[in-house]
């Protein structure tokens, strides 16, 4: 949830108004999988976690369909993640309203540091093996069917949410609006740094096996 609220105010303009987030932003991007939300929350009435929680909700229903099987304990860990974590993002929002990064250099070093700490959580999340985030659920099911590297498995999902946010903002901005480099970058740099954890962090090989 830091690792999402930090690439969300690495993008922070130099304006005062607080309330008006479309406005208080620069064009490095937020995260991929929250890049749709954000898209959508500066055309709708609800807020960035509210909206991550039904988008999340649609990857919940996902995996059972693509799997032809329900797996009751672990839909139901990631129910109970996806509303901690929807709120959690809200939460995140204004304790870190304060950072307000006004060089491009601190904004590409929120970014790239946000990015470091999301592909950990991730990578311990799925490691563990108790409950994980549904974006990440998905990913893991779409991996388990295709038999391809998890971490490939995400850069293309995440490319995926980056390319429906590009549509989302075209199609009622007519401009690009909530992506910006940053969101790109994103999505090139979680599933690589995912990878390197894997290929490094060996202290975590008795947890699980990701590939």
């Amino acid at each position: 949830m830091f690792s999402a609220a930090l690439l969300y105010v690495s993008r922070r303009h130099l304006y005062h108004d607080t309330r008006h987030r479309s406005f208080l932003y620069s064009c490095l991007g937020t995260s991929p999988i929250s890049s749709v939300p954000w898209v959508l929350s500066m055309f709708t009435p609800w807020s960035i976690g509210e909206i991550t929680i039904v988008l999340n909700l649609l990857f919940i229903i996902a995996q059972p369909i693509l799997l032809r099987q329900i797996y009751w304990r672990e839909l139901l860990g990631q129910l109970i993640t996806l509303i901690a974590f929807g709120y959690c993002i809200d939460f995140s929002m204004s304790l870190l309203d304060w950072v307000a990064p006004d060089t491009l250099f601190w904004q590409w070093f929120d970014c790239i540091l946000s990015t470091i700490i999301l592909a950990l959580g991730v990578f311990l999340c799925i490691r563990a093996k108790i409950f994980v985030a549904a974006g990440e659920g998905i990913v893991l099911v779409i991996s388990f069917i295709s038999k391809i590297r998890f971490s490939i498995i995400k850069n293309c999902f995440d490319c995926t949410l980056v390319a429906i946010s590009l549509a989302i903002s075209f199609m009622h901005f007519g401009a690009m609006r909530g992506v910006g480099v940053g969101t790109i970058a994103a999505a090139i740099l979680v599933g690589r740094w995912i990878q390197l954890y894997s290929n490094r962090l060996h202290i975590f090989d008795k947890w699980s096996i990701l590939e």
